[in-house]
């Protein structure tokens, strides 16, 4: 066993990260923050040295009076009357919110949310973290796959309006000729079974000309575009628990490209409490979309009937998020 003793510090990485939140934050703690910082030095005389080596970077802001402050440098000498040296230090978003969240740990000032119990005593404006598997949100998940198979589904919808036209003109053309001056006279059954052809052949090519006709295909295009224009996303976070976390992300920081990076993960995420969800209340996650304004029974028939007009086995967690659940403003989710 190594006797190398434990860092006193911990390297968390945001992939999601509210900056403007985490900054002003910090600012409170610290009466402003500075994302750069230049030092400069100054040495006169031919014999003096500047000796600049690697110090240990121990911080809450390196900014600050009273911190230790490294830098990479070197020994050098001068033998002219003045040697000047200037050093430059940035920090990232990330960095900053590592130094924040150091700063809330090591002053208790998280909740740490690992039972369903807990949620009885929560309040909005508390600052907890979770930590679960990552969900996103069932109905986007639906609504993206399905507008992602659209275009293909819209050109088997040509072929198949081609294919029933042509057979629609086959069967008129074939009726003509059965009718015909020097033909024999098609009985009245063989006449009725010709037409009765001929009306489902036209029917079939009205049905593949309108794709768009279908009431829930009409719904789902609707609600994927109202997700599109949204300032703010649900997402869902499940703890070992089974306390279902409710996340309400900035679209201005959540892109798609995050969502691949979370996708079936387990992550921590931390943020201020909106609500807790218990007894009989609930979160309807199709609330940002046309659906928002019909109640959880409506919602749940509507989807329903969405999924069955889609002729597709979608499987989908139920838009409607009932107790132990808990709805978080994030700072951050993160590793």
């Amino acid at each position: 066993m190594s006797d190398k003793p434990a860092p006193d510090y911990s390297l968390v990485h945001p992939l999601y990260l509210d900056v403007p939140m985490m900054v002003s934050f910090l600012a409170h703690l610290e009466g402003g923050v500075s994302t750069h910082e230049e030092e400069s030095s100054e040495f006169a005389g031919a014999s003096e040295r500047a000796f600049r080596g690697r110090a240990g970077l121990r911080f809450l802001l390196p900014h600050l009076p009273g911190a230790e402050l490294g830098a990479e440098g070197s020994t050098q000498r001068s033998d002219a009357s003045t040697f000047q040296s200037r050093t430059e230090r940035h920090h990232t978003a990330a960095s900053l919110f590592n130094a924040l969240y150091e700063y809330l740990r090591n002053d208790r000032e998280v909740v740490d949310l690992a039972d369903a119990s807990q949620l009885a005593d929560m309040h909005s404006g508390q600052l907890v973290e979770v930590s679960g598997q990552y969900i996103g949100n069932p109905l986007e998940e639906v609504l993206a796959f399905v507008m992602n198979l659209l275009p293909y589904w819209e050109e088997h919808q040509k072929i198949k309006l081609a294919a029933a036209q042509e057979a629609l003109k086959e069967a008129k053309d074939a009726g003509k000729k059965a009718t015909s001056p020097g033909r024999t006279t098609p009985s009245n059954a063989q006449q009725a079974a010709q037409q009765a052809l001929v009306a489902q052949l036209a029917a079939a090519a009205a049905a593949a000309k309108a794709p768009d006709s279908d009431f829930g295909l009409r719904i789902m295009r609707r609600m994927a575009e109202d997700i599109a224009q949204a300032p703010v996303h649900d997402l869902l976070l499940e703890t070992e628990a089974g306390i279902r976390v409710v996340l309400t992300v900035s679209s201005n920081y959540f892109s798609s490209e995050t969502n691949e990076f979370l996708r079936s993960g387990e992550f921590r995420a931390v943020g201020k409490v909106v609500r807790a969800i218990t007894g009989d209340r609930t979160i309807n996650l199709t609330r940002r979309t046309v659906l928002g304004a019909a109640g959880p029974k409506m919602v749940q028939e509507i989807m329903t009937q969405i999924r069955a007009d889609a002729k597709l086995d979608l499987v989908a967690d139920d838009p409607i998020v009932t107790a132990p659940a808990i709805q978080l403003l994030p700072m951050a989710i993160f590793l």
